[in-house]
């Protein structure tokens, strides 16, 4: 009774809102928004009458941001402490900080900054500390600013150049950014560091730019050959500059510079890292065993996919095995490194150990996870879980004023102004009320950003929500006639629009299933179908009859197989074949590993996901994916290894 009655209650809800849509206001509000836009006075005019309407705020905003330089304080003060915690007060603040800032009104900027993750405004807050005597010393706020290893905003210059002159910034902090800056291989800004921001006896300027001219001379400069932390880091720069042209010799001259200068781990962790990527980058003959020297100190998400990569390619499943056998350092990597390990002790017949690796995987609700349960022949763990919200969550988000916002602003098809909305909300919401809006936002038909609301925090088990079974009258008639199983035409859907209608890639593509208008239209001639011009694109029926008779082909062309036309379908079939094996076969679960494009690889993973995913959620028997990744042979047909 309890389950009937919340059912009741949130079908009276919605009914109630459905009821209470404020066409006549959104009208109004259209028309005061355009004027308020464009500067016209009719604005205020025409606002009139809507006080109450979610997106009010938005007139009185566009009304005071083009006077921010001569308003009264007290009046921006006043439409703040209005629209505390929400974007627009964000957007607002954020102007007027700018705005000061331009005017120098230094002792205001202070008094009304905020914390914020915008690394110009926040220098810009730490300047107005700096003009008005306030910082003399290196804050918690300036060391998160600064301890960065790629360059910061411009807006922090002065700030740091303050510092530098009142001697703030100590060696080590400079050394430490120096250190950064050479993990992510930014060499000049490494070399800028150093001459700018250390000082004293021993000034590098010299020795920096023999280094630059001539890395490989880096041990026999004079300038360096007293062991001090500037110096070590010296050498550093030099080493990393040479790696990426001679990993080699760079190995030979830290053998000898360890030996002669006391480096820490985490020194010799990034430039024994650099030393291994150079190799992988050069094909060096050494280069698996440059991976392997790399301490703990210098491992990444990249060195860790760089490792599985080349002991796959080599098939050295005695080197994989070791370097999986302790946990991964990165979390995007964890369930990849656990499902090779299992591999690679199947592969060196250790089948007991082999099993209990690959039940430690099989739990999981992931491409790996699949794998591993086919390993074992048990079934998938799908583990759906509804978000399933009560009453009076759904009213309480529901009457958030950004929740609101976003919602009208969707409704008026003012879509860039609805997702800055709502990446506010996401951004900064608790988890389950997060959740409680990716509810409302499926049932208002916004089904992307319920997707990537869910995303965002890791809510991952409403499998309703994250994979919806949309236009499935069109999806299943275009799947029946092209000889697909739909849940395949539903992964490439979901993969490539989220269900956006009118999604416009960067690269031109349109629609459910993205297609570029040049394929369509060979497509749709192919077919005997009429072409009108890329409107066609933007409805359902159309993008996805054609959307599916493209993937037909692709399918075709490979041999049935669907990894490689997924493959295909992101990076082109030129790319695919030229990916294949040269001679013989390849088991698949390592081809898909070692596709050259990390977008590319990781579509084609998705896509046999969400496949799986989607025969569950349709009803239909669910084909394990060792089935789809059959062994490759050259031609892309299946074959036995």
């Amino acid at each position: 009774m309890k389950f009937l009655t919340l059912f009741v209650l949130l079908l009276l809800s919605a009914a109630s809102v459905r009821a209470a849509e404020p066409v006549a206001e959104r009208t109004r509000f259209r028309a005061a928004y355009d004027a308020a836009l464009a500067g016209r006075p009719t604005a205020t005019g025409l606002a009139r009458g809507l006080e109450q309407y979610p997106l009010y705020a938005y007139l009185d905003y566009l009304a005071l941001k083009p006077r921010l330089s001569s308003l009264p304080v007290a009046q921006v003060e006043a439409f703040l402490a209005g629209e505390q915690h929400t974007y627009l007060g964000h957007r607002l603040r954020a102007e007027w900080l700018r705005q000061l800032g331009q005017l120098h009104q230094w002792p205001l900027l202070v008094r009304f900054a905020a914390k914020t993750t915008d690394p110009s405004l926040g220098c810009l807050v730490l300047r107005a500390r700096m003009e008005t005597g306030q910082l003399r010393a290196v804050t918690p706020e300036v060391e998160a600013l600064w301890l960065l290893g790629r360059s910061q905003n411009p807006a922090c210059d002065p700030v740091f150049e303050h510092l530098r002159q009142i001697g703030a910034l100590s060696e080590d902090l400079v050394l430490r950014r120096v250190w950064l800056a050479l993990g992510e291989n930014r060499d000049q800004l490494a070399n800028f560091l150093l001459r700018r921001f250390t000082t004293g006896p021993g000034t590098l300027d010299a020795t920096l730019k023999q280094l630059a001219a001539q890395p490989a001379q880096v041990l026999q400069l004079p300038g360096l050959r007293t062991d001090t932390p500037r110096t070590r880091a010296a050498i550093g720069l030099g080493l990393i500059m040479l790696a990426g042209k001679d990993p080699a010799r760079t190995q030979a001259l830290w053998r000898d510079a360890r030996g002669r200068y006391r480096f820490k781990e985490r020194e010799a962790g990034v430039i024994l890292r650099a030393i291994a990527l150079g190799a992988v980058n050069r094909q060096h003959p050494e280069r698996r065993a440059m991976l392997a020297n790399v301490p703990a100190s210098g491992v990444d998400a990249t060195l860790e996919r760089m490792r599985i990569r080349e002991a796959l390619q080599a098939r050295d499943w005695v080197r994989l095995e070791a370097w999986t056998a302790e946990p991964a350092v990165t979390p995007t990597n964890v369930l990849r490194w656990r499902y090779w390990h299992a591999r690679a002790l199947v592969e060196q017949g250790k089948a007991a150990d082999a099993t209990t690796a690959f039940r430690a995987v099989a739990g999981e609700r992931d491409y790996y996870g699949f794998l591993a349960s086919d390993a074992l022949k048990t079934d998938y763990s799908l583990g759906h879980r509804a978000v399933a919200p009560t009453a009076e969550e759904v009213a309480r988000i529901g009457a958030n004023p950004g929740v609101a916002r976003a919602r009208e602003f969707y409704r008026l098809g003012l879509r860039t102004q609805a997702h800055q909305e709502w990446q506010w909300l996401i951004t900064n919401l608790p988890k389950r009320d997060v959740e409680v809006a990716a509810h409302l936002a499926h049932d208002w038909g916004w089904f992307d950003r319920s997707i990537i609301a869910l995303g965002a925090v890791q809510s991952y088990d409403d499998l309703e929500l994250r994979f919806p079974l949309l236009f499935e009258g069109e999806v299943r008639a275009a799947a029946k006639r092209r000889g697909l199983a739909p849940a395949l035409v539903y992964s490439i859907i979901r993969g490539e629009s989220a269900f956006v209608t009118d999604a416009r890639s960067v690269a031109g593509a349109l629609g459910l299933m993205q297609l570029l208008p040049g394929t369509a239209e060979e497509t749709a001639r192919h077919l005997g179908t009429a072409w009108r011009g890329t409107g066609d694109l933007l409805s359902p029926a159309k993008n996805i009859m054609l959307g599916s008779e493209y993937l037909r082909r692709v399918m075709r062309q490979f041999g049935g197989s669907f990894p490689l036309a997924a493959a295909a379908y992101n990076a082109g079939p030129g790319r695919v074949k030229s990916w294949l094996p040269g001679s013989g076969c390849v088991p698949a679960d390592i081809w898909v590993e070692l596709i050259p494009f990390m977008e590319t690889e990781g579509y084609v993973r998705r896509a046999l996901f969400y496949a799986a995913i989607y025969e569950h959620r349709m009803g239909e028997s669910m084909t394990p994916l060792s089935s789809r990744l059959a062994d490759l042979t050259r031609a892309g047909a299946t074959g036995n290894c």
